[in-house]
Order: structure tokens, then C-alpha cells, then sequence
């Protein structure tokens, strides 16, 4: 079960697929308007990572990380020729990939879009938070103002341009975007299936549900989506709707894109 929707009037730059097998996530990141070597947008390259990772992420044999790399070099690929893939503005996503086997459950987390993984004997978080550790005095700044303001929008200008001189960078934190090495910073994790009951992937339009407004735990969240998924989302909104400013909760946005795949194990 999936659900994904927008956090605004503009275009969803979330993207969520799955076969049988693989599921994948991805958040997007805005760029501001005007900015950037590409011509396509975040929503194309979304669409296309998404789906060059479906199909690389089919194949068993290949590990999380390969498929990661195949993925995204399958892409830059798509729009080298048309688009300027050493511009720090060119799109870019965060990635949460599950993969279930015969007798594993493989999951990948590139960036802050978790998987969440109900096992036997208890709850797996799997999250990279490293984007968290940079940049502080522009993300300070960039959440002490208003939401909506003119000086939301030039805090958040500043910190994008703060953010993209460490990504993908050692001193920074990694992203899939033009660049395939960052699939080696990825974090990988692997289960036997049979502990496995039930999992969640998600962006952190979903999962600020639990670690930014403290509104719900982990397993209330994967019980909300097992008993209605669209409830999740749901919930989201009307959490937002009491603090439309960001006075209790600082943030970014108002609303973010918001997306999560639930899905039970046999």
C-alpha cells in the first residue's frame, strides 16, 4: 500500500514505487527557482531514479549499493547531453529501498528517508541524519523564521547554498544525485525474512510525524497505515493545520511533500 501527496501547490517531488519484490521511496530536493543545470526539474529525475532502481534492485544477484550506483548512473546518462551534471543545483533525492527475498529482507537508506522494520523481537529504524550535522547557524536561521515569510524564503536560500558546498562531500552528507559514489555512503541493513512481520518506507514528510511533532510512536504509525494508509497523511495535515506558522514545531515548510509504502510480510 502506498500514498503520496503534495505539501503545496507546487509539484510533487516525492516519488514512491514497488513490484513484488522492491520498494523504493525517494524525496526530492527543491531547488530554488532559476537554479540549477538542469532542464528536466526534480520531479522527472525522481521519476526516472526511481524507476532505473526498480529495475536494477530486481535483480538478486546485484547488492543494494550496485543497484544504487546503476541507478543513478543510468540517469546522469538520460541528461549528460542536455543538462549541466557539475551544476550543485542539479536535482537530487534522498533514497529508502527494501528489497524481500526468499530468505532476506535487504533495505538501503541514503539520506533522511527512513525504513522502518517491525521485526520479532521489536522495531528497526534504519535513517541517516547526517545532513543534521552541517550547516548549523544557516539551519538555525532558517527555522527561526516565520513560516511563509520573506525571511523563511532568504533563510532557506541562504542554507540551500550553505548545504550544497558539502554535499557529497566528506565533510558534508550524501545524496543521490549526478554523481554514483554516493551510493557507497548508503547504509545498508538485512534481515532473515522469516523475523520480519511487517515494514515501512517513507520521507520526512511522513515521518516528522514521530520525530519532529512527537504526535504518534513508530508502531502507531505502521498500525495507522495497516489500518487505513491514507490516515497517515491524513494525520500529518491536521498536525500541521494547529501550528500553520511554525511556532510550536519549527520547520522548513508549512507542509513538506509527504509519502510512505506500508507493506505486510507473508
Amino acid at each position: 500500500m502506498t500514498d503520496s501527496r503534495p505539501g503545496s501547490a507546487r509539484a510533487n517531488e516525492d516519488w514512491v514505487g514497488n513490484t513484488h519484490e522492491v520498494t523504493v521511496v525517494l524525496d526530492g530536493l527543491t531547488a530554488p527557482e532559476g537554479v540549477g543545470g538542469c532542464i528536466h526539474g526534480t520531479p522527472w529525475y525522481v521519476s526516472r531514479l526511481g524507476n532505473h532502481l526498480l529495475e536494477a534492485a530486481s535483480v538478486q544477484q546485484t547488492p543494494l549499493r550496485e543497484s544504487l550506483r546503476k541507478a543513478i548512473s543510468g540517469v546522469s546518462a538520460e541528461h549528460a547531453d542536455s543538462c549541466d551534471l557539475s551544476n550543485p543545483g542539479t536535482p537530487s533525492s534522498t533514497v529508502a529501498l527494501v528489497r524481500v527475498t526468499s530468505t532476506r529482507v535487504e533495505a538501503l537508506v541514503l539520506a533522511d528517508s527512513p525504513v522502518v522494520v517491525d521485526l520479532d523481537h521489536g522495531l528497526s529504524v534504519i535513517t541517516d541524519q547526517s545532513v543534521e550535522t552541517v550547516v548549523h547557524a544557516e539551519r538555525e536561521a532558517a527555522l527561526a523564521a516565520p513560516t511563509g515569510s520573506q525571511e523563511k524564503a532568504d533563510r532557506m536560500a541562504e542554507l540551500v547554498r550553505a548545504q550544497r558546498l558539502v554535499r557529497n562531500t566528506p565533510e558534508g552528507y550524501w545524496i543521490a544525485g549526478a554523481n554514483p559514489d554516493a551510493a557507497d555512503h548508503a547504509i545498508e541493513r538485512s534481515w532473515p525474512r522469516e523475523e520480519v512481520r511487517r515494514f515501512a518506507a517513507m520521507t520526512d514528510g511522513v515521518s516528522c510525524l514521530v520525530d519532529v511533532y512527537n504526535a504518534m510512536s513508530w508502531s502507531d504509525l505502521l498500525n495507522t497505515a495497516q489500518a487505513n494508509i491514507t490516515d497517515v497523511i491524513s494525520t500529518v495535515r491536521r498536525v500541521e493545520d494547529t501550528d500553520p506558522e511554525g511556532v510550536r514545531w519549527p520547520r522548513y515548510k508549512k507542509s513538506d511533500d509527504a509519502t510512505i509504502a506500508y507493506v505486510e510480510l507473508d
